[in-house]
């Protein structure tokens, strides 16, 4: 008789999550119950899932970590999958208090520092700068004069992101040639924007700090990544055929194998040590490996591995 495993989903109301789900239900060497959560009260989960739980936004800490607590002590499911950077930040920086409550499942990646270094940019930039992982020009800034002057008077394009979150929420392509905002990611936030409207919007309120970076032009690559003990255990490359970057997930990917990319990721995986799945983004620009984004959780597009 095949072994029940019962695994529980962070962010199930995603497009592609069901490629991931599917993926685990097809495994031929056990069976599986999946408990999908997610703060979005949308029917996909709940189509896809055998037991659903809206849970508040990982955001409330306290909140959420409560919600995982209840729903640990209804389905007392074996593993658990965050999908969200937040989310694995904040299951680390609570396991033990978990613990303490016998709320205990096995997580894909466990080591609290490391989540914390990819969950706040600024300390993963200045990481790689220190470690000579190639990731481009960037800047700090944390009130609007300092991105005028950093913009100057020419035509180049710049990100702006925040320095903790994830994905494309409250992301903006700076672009000085604009009249009007233009929407890109509506639902996240996500604006391509000149200086003039970007200087309305307020995004420096509460203190918040911000990284300014060029944006380069080039074929993306998302790379999925299982590492142990800082050597690479397995790897899935893929290139975006759907290539509108700001997506926080993409449809369109080609199965890759590219060796000065894998080197550039197998450094990373060195580098920090690492154990667990992990995921990247990787632009080729001139020529050259640039790593866009890094996190201690699948990609939201992971499912397409399986495929």
């Amino acid at each position: 008789m095949l072994k029940r495993v019962k695994i529980c989903i962070s962010c199930v109301n995603g497009f592609l999550t069901y490629d991931f789900v599917e993926s685990l239900k097809n495994q031929k060497d056990f069976h599986t119950k999946i408990v999908g959560i997610d703060s979005s009260r949308s029917n996909k989960g709940k189509l896809i899932c055998d037991n659903f739980y809206k849970v508040s936004n990982a955001i409330n800490e306290k909140k959420y970590v409560k919600d995982i607590e209840k729903i640990f002590k209804k389905e007392k499911f074996d593993i658990f999958f965050p999908l969200s950077d937040i989310e694995t930040f904040i299951i680390l920086k609570y396991k033990k208090y978990l613990e303490k409550k016998n709320v205990r499942f096995k997580l894909p990646f466990n080591n609290f520092d490391t989540a914390k270094l990819f969950y706040n940019k600024k300390l993963f930039l200045n990481f790689c700068k220190k470690n000579n992982i190639p990731i481009g020009k960037y800047y700090f800034v944390s009130n609007i004069l300092e991105i005028k002057k950093i913009l100057g008077k020419g035509s180049k394009k710049y990100i702006l992101k925040p320095t903790s979150g994830s994905g494309t929420k409250e992301v903006y392509l700076l672009n000085n040639n604009l009249d009007n905002k233009i929407k890109i990611l509506e639902s996240r936030n996500c604006f391509e924007i000149n200086y003039k409207e970007l200087n309305k919007m307020n995004i420096f309120k509460k203190s918040r700090e911000f990284i300014m970076m060029p944006f380069y032009k080039g074929k993306i690559y998302d790379i999925d990544c299982i590492a142990k003990k800082g050597k690479i255990s397995h790897l899935s490359m893929r290139m975006r055929e759907i290539r509108n970057r700001f997506m926080f997930y993409s449809t369109g990917h080609r199965i890759v194998y590219i060796n000065k990319i894998k080197k550039l990721i197998s450094k990373i995986v060195y580098e920090l040590k690492l154990d667990g799945i992990c995921d990247f983004d990787v632009i080729e620009n001139n020529k050259k490996i640039i790593l866009l984004e890094a996190s201690c959780r699948f990609s939201g597009s992971v499912g397409v591995c399986t495929q």
